[in-house]
Parts: structure tokens; sequence; C-alpha cells
């Protein structure tokens, strides 16, 4: 199977995959009366009043919004893993996971014309549940559907103006025969960082 090396198209896919497991916890715990509400009814909430989110048109609306925004979280989760590497891939999963639940769900359904955002204790415990099983879920898959190359971490490497002065003195083997520019660029450097 040839693995995708496009970062959004994966992100994108991973997030819809993703998606299917918590949709399904969320609409068990919704049946069993855990939950009061479901992830397509706060979605749907963003865009509808409360009166007409008990139809099944708003219902479908919903889903697919949750779809949306479920395949959108993987973006992220795809460029921390390319950024950090793919080690630990099912806790940055689920970090990603949780913080989708919290900030833009959150967010988006206090903004909305139907402000339906659940306020019991229960029904948020389940729905962080159901979000986290998204990011363990999208955690698990990314690694095996990505390209290996993109999971290669960036080191970044910060340097002052005494790195250079030591690479030039490791560079010229003796420090009294340092070209006198390096020394003035070396000083230079220094005296900016300073002001």
């Amino acid at each position: 199977m040839k693995k995708m090396r496009d970062r959004i198209m994966l992100g994108l896919l991973v997030g819809f995959i993703s998606d299917i497991p918590k949709t399904l916890s969320n609409e068990y715990f919704y049946r069993k009366g855990l939950e009061k509400r479901r992830f397509a009814d706060i979605v749907a909430g963003i865009f509808l009043p409360k009166y007409r989110l008990v139809t099944k048109k708003a219902t479908i609306f919903g889903i697919f919004g949750e779809l949306v925004i479920s395949s959108f979280m993987g973006i992220p989760l795809v460029y921390l893993l390319s950024y950090t590497g793919k080690d630990k891939s099912v806790i940055k999963g689920l970090v990603t996971g949780l913080f989708g639940f919290g900030f833009l769900r959150g967010l988006l359904a206090n903004v909305g014309i139907g402000r339906n955002y659940p306020k019991d204790v229960v029904t948020n415990v389940m729905m962080s549940w159901s979000s986290s099983l998204w990011g363990v879920t999208a955690g698990l898959i990314t690694p095996l559907l990505g390209d290996s190359a993109l999971f290669k971490p960036n080191n970044i490497v910060l340097s002052n103006p005494t790195d250079v002065l030591i690479s030039n003195n490791i560079r010229h083997k003796n420090p009294k025969h340092i070209p006198k520019s390096d020394l003035e660029n070396t000083e230079t450097l220094y005296s900016k960082t300073l002001e």
C-alpha cells in the first residue's frame, strides 16, 4: 500500500476515519441515557435555533458538520507528529482529541444561534471520553497511513554569538590565529543581542 505524503490530505483522512468510533461511542452513551446531547446536536446548534434541532434534517446536518470538524482536527495532529516524531503518537493524539473537544467544540457551541452546549457533568465526561477515543484512534492510524519521511522530527538548534566564537576556535584550532573579521562579527552579533 502506498502511504500518503501530503500532510493536509492525511490529516483530513485520519480525522474522518477517527470520527467513526467517536460518533459510535457518542451515540451509544446517548441511547443509554448517559449523555443529554450528541455532538451532531451541538454542531447543528451553531447554525440552527433550538426548536429546529429535533428534526431529522438537523441531525443529518449536524453529523456532516461534526465529520468536517473532526476531519479538520486531524490536520494539527499530523503536523504535531511531523514536527515531534511519531513516538508516543497515541498520547499526542489523545491530547489533540481532548483539546479539540474542550476548545473547538466548546467555543463553537457557545458562539452559534442555538447555544446548546450541555451543562451537566456526566454528559461532558462522556463526551470527553468520546473525544479521547477520537484522539487515540487518530494517533494509532496516522503513522500507519502516513509515509515515514513525514515523521522525522526537526531539531531546532538555537545559536548565540558565543557559539560562533567557539566554533571559530575549533575551526582554527589555535585561538591566537583567529582572523580579525571573525572576532568583529562575533562582537557585532553579541552587541545586537544585548540591545
